[in-house]
Formats: structure tokens, C-alpha cells, sequence
């Protein structure tokens, strides 16, 4: 690349395909990336803006047995809703994928398999609880019991969603399946695990010393809150029959943690979009020039900042908490169902909050003060800038508002 251009891969967090999309994920993520991929573009950087939907796990699995039908129709069903609402935003992404799609499971195989042959992973045998009616091991979501800090009658096996806690099976008291209602037993199972304690001291210094001044503090604040505590091997594959299966001897029933392979989703979406427009996916990836950036919520910071960075090395991460509206000081109402033009009145991106009011600044600070402009609106087909200086030419305009 040339001296001047830059290269991006900007990254959106997937979102889960078992519900729609609301106007919180829209502010805390896919408006921000949306906006600084498109002045990226503008100024004629090389950009690469990946996203897809998020398609295994528990939660589907769960959601599609309550639904009486199958995970693959769930997914599909919320996969082009998601897809139906980014259009209708106006999302410019270079390539929505899926991590159902078969260069996903092709790659997270690929990647688990260098990393276990790389001796990476250790393979321990845990308990785990058993749904002896069901004939199935229970994921955390499959089972309930009483929350051992507040006492909520139905706490899951990883949270409490009436005090917000984070938990494990063991800790629930009187736990009980969801699928039978009946009492779970303990049963030996086998999983791999990353050892991540291995790479405690690697991933201190990463983050506390090369990145530093280029991370938000709520960033490095919660990473280190990790950090504190001491990583621990954290497991990779777990017994379901949702996801994407282990192909190794003597195994069965195992895929791999969906907090493992969706983060590969990024890379495959690259690929997918590489393979179509006759592109080196490799450059936006493994080339050290490449600026990779991350837009997520903070539920994702962990594992983006510290378990993917085994994959590869980040250089931003933007982590936007969502942000509450005043619905009767917008530009339109409700019943309008955005059907016309939304102005963002408050969105949090980096180190501004940007409105209608200052997105002056925030335009100004993205290019060094080289480029003015009064505010940004959005409508259902596009993002378009209302005023531009005259160094922005009528071709940038219209690559700005494709």
C-alpha cells in the first residue's frame, strides 16, 4: 500500500440469530463501525467491513426446543430478519455471513486442530450434570435452581438474571434440568481446554504495556480485572448437539464452545468476501500494516481482548455500552417506525459522544482537522453527511453514501 492509504479490517460483533436486532445494538455497535467504515472509505483507505450472524450455542438450541422446531429453522428464520433490518439501516458491510455456512466449520476445525497439535490444549475429564431421562449431558442454560447470593427461584447455570450474578452449575442450589424438570446427577465427561495461565505473563504485557495508550480505559479496566485474578484453562469444546463437532477418535457428542469459534467468524467472513471479489483475505489479517478494529458491546470485551488474542493481535478495540434514547426529542415518532429519517442524538464511539450537535468534532478528530461537516442522519437507505467542505468531491461523496 501506498504511503498515504491505509488498510482496515473493521470488525462488528455478531449478532446472535435467536432475536432480532434492536435500536441498542444498532447505537452501541453497527452505527458507529458503519460510520467510521464509510469515512475510512471516503478518504480513500482500503477497508474490509465484516460482520454475520452469530449461530450456535446453548441459547439457540434452547430457544428452538421451546419453539417446537429445529435450531437450522430458528437460525434461518432470525438470519434474515437481522439481514432485512441492516439493509433497511443502511449498514454498508462488505460481507454478512454465517457461522452455519461451511468455510466457518471448516476454519474453527482448522483452528482447533493446529492449536491441540501445537499442544495448546490440555484434555481433562470434569463433571459435569447428567439428564438421566433425557439420555444428555446440560449445558448451563439447561439447568435452573435457586441463586445462591440473592435466592431467585430460577437462576441458569452462568447467571442470575434477577441480580445480574455470575455463577456455575455447582454453585445453584436444588438444581433441576429444563428438559425433564427432573434432578440432575454428576457424570464424568471429557473436554479440551486452553491453557491460558500459560500465556498469563504474554497477555499481561500485550495489554498492559503495548497497548496501553491505544485502548479505552473501560477496556483495559475490565481486562485487568481478569488479569488480577489469574487465567485459568478454560474449556474450548462442550456436549451438545448444536454447533460445530469435533471430528477426533474415540469422541462423541462434542462441539466446539460457541465463545471459541465465533469470534473465527470474522476471519471467515474475510475469506467469503476475499473469494468473491478476488482479494488476498491474508492481508487484512496477517499483514502487520493492517489496522484491525473491533466494535462491541462490553459483554465481549474479555473475549475479545484476551482469549481471541491467541488468534490474533488487536490493535483498537471501540467497546460501546448501549445508550438510552429520549424517543420525544427525536426527529420523528414511533409510529413512524423509522420509516423516514433518525438522527442520532446520543451515541458513544471512542472518546466522543455524537450528536447532531458535535459530530463536527468527532468528523474532525477521525481525519486530524482536515475535513468539516454539520451532521450525519440516518434514513432507511443510506447514511448520508449533509454539508461537506470543498475538499470532498462529488465521486467521495457518492462512495460515502453507497
Amino acid at each position: 500500500m501506498s504511503g498515504k492509504n491505509k488498510r482496515f479490517t473493521v470488525t462488528a460483533a455478531l449478532p446472535y440469530a435467536n432475536g432480532p436486532i434492536h435500536i441498542g445494538h444498532l447505537a452501541g455497535v453497527y452505527i458507529p463501525a458503519d460510520i467510521f467504515s464509510r469515512y475510512q472509505r471516503l478518504i480513500n483507505n482500503d477497508v474490509a467491513f465484516i460482520c454475520g450472524s452469530d449461530e450456535h450455542g446453548v441459547a439457540i438450541s434452547l430457544q428452538a426446543r421451546k419453539e417446537s422446531i429445529t435450531p437450522k429453522e430458528l437460525i434461518d428464520r432470525y438470519d434474515k430478519l437481522i439481514r432485512d433490518s441492516f439493509e433497511k439501516f443502511g449498514i454498508s458491510f462488505d460481507n454478512y455471513s454465517r457461522t452455519s455456512r461451511e468455510i466457518h466449520h471448516k476454519n474453527s476445525i482448522e483452528l482447533f486442530n493446529l492449536l491441540n497439535e501445537k499442544d495448546l490444549f490440555s484434555f481433562k475429564t470434569t463433571k459435569q450434570y447428567y439428564d438421566k431421562e433425557a439420555k444428555q449431558f446440560l449445558a448451563d442454560r439447561y439447568i435452573i435452581g435457586i441463586c445462591p447470593i440473592c435466592d431467585a427461584a430460577d437462576a441458569y447455570g452462568d447467571q442470575c438474571e434477577n441480580c445480574g450474578s455470575t455463577l456455575s452449575t455447582d454453585e445453584l442450589k436444588n438444581p433441576k434440568s429444563t428438559i425433564s424438570n427432573s434432578k440432575p446427577i454428576l457424570k464424568d465427561t471429557k473436554h479440551w481446554y486452553i491453557n491460558l495461565n500459560e500465556f498469563e505473563d504474554f497477555i499481561t504485557d500485550w495489554i498492559t504495556k503495548e497497548h496501553k495508550d491505544d485502548w479505552k480505559p473501560n477496556v483495559t479496566g475490565q481486562v485487568k480485572s481478569w488479569l488480577k485474578n489469574g487465567l485459568k484453562p478454560r474449556a474450548v469444546t462442550r456436549d451438545l448437539d448444536w454447533g460445530i463437532p469435533i471430528d477426533a477418535e474415540g469422541v462423541e457428542g462434542k462441539v466446539l464452545y460457541v465463545w471459541f469459534e465465533a469470534p473465527i467468524g470474522y476471519i471467515s467472513s474475510t475469506k467469503e468476501w476475499a473469494e468473491k471479489n478476488k482479494k488476498d483475505w491474508s492481508k487484512y489479517w496477517k499483514d502487520e500494516n493492517t489496522k484491525l478494529v473491533h466494535f462491541i458491546g462490553k459483554d465481549n470485551i474479555v473475549f475479545h481482548c484476551m482469549f481471541y488474542d491467541r488468534i490474533s493481535h488487536i490493535k483498537h478495540v471501540i467497546e460501546s455500552p448501549f445508550t438510552c434514547y429520549d424517543w420525544e426529542r427525536t426527529e420523528i415518532s414511533l409510529k413512524k417506525k423509522i420509516s423516514k429519517i433518525f438522527a442520532v442524538k446520543r451515541l458513544m464511539l471512542s472518546d466522543f459522544f455524537v450528536s447532531n450537535r458535535n459530530i463536527n468534532q468527532f468528523i474532525n478528530n477521525l481525519k486530524n482537522k482536515q475535513i468539516s461537516c454539520s451532521k450525519f442522519v440516518f434514513n432507511s437507505n443510506s447514511l448520508k453527511l449533509i454539508k461537506f467542505n470543498k475538499r470532498v468531491d462529488k465521486k467521495n461523496l457518492e462512495l460515502f453514501s453507497r
